[in-house]
């Protein structure tokens, strides 16, 4: 029986920081032997692939999926002719063999997550549930019950993650 793969989520609004974030955590993880895996979820539109490649030609051409591979990496472009697969069909069918993924944004999922403020003032918790959720602020100083963190404090913030790897 396979065990879920534990999901971090990075919330916030534009400009907070989830991106520096992640680029600070990912390394740091992997350090430590973890497999990383990232999700940039619920963005409107993106193009990995464009005109004169083989692979835009094929799918254009009305492939269903098409894939290029080296030694080193895998780019899969699937067609999808229906709703945006959920995070969770995401990882199922692409990142069975990593330890954790940490996906940027779409709050409204049910999953662990650390959520990114500048202003402490404006801290409201998306979710009231505390031990599945950390906020990271420009200053430490606030009221609430979560726990708060400085964005540079990235030693309990891998050990909130490493908390939900192990389980």
């Amino acid at each position: 029986m396979s065990k879920d793969i534990p999901v971090v989520l990075i919330i916030g609004k534009q400009n907070v920081g989830k991106t520096t974030l992640i680029k600070l955590i990912i390394p740091r993880l992997k350090k430590k032997g973890y497999r990383v895996g990232t999700i940039k979820y619920n963005i409107p539109y993106f193009e990995i692939d464009y005109q004169g490649k083989d692979t835009y030609t094929y799918y254009k051409a009305g492939a269903d999926v098409v894939s290029i591979s080296s030694p080193e990496k895998l780019a899969i472009i699937k067609r999808v002719n229906r709703r945006p697969p959920s995070i969770k069909e995401i990882i199922k069918s692409n990142y069975c063999d990593v330890d954790v993924v940490l996906v940027e944004g779409y709050k409204k999922w049910r999953y662990p997550y650390i959520e990114i403020y500048n202003d402490h003032r404006h801290m409201e918790p998306a979710v009231k549930e505390r031990k599945n959720h950390l906020k990271i602020a420009s200053e430490t100083k606030t009221v609430s019950p979560i726990p708060t963190f400085k964005k540079t404090d990235l030693k309990n913030i891998l050990k909130f993650i490493e908390s939900k790897i192990h389980g």
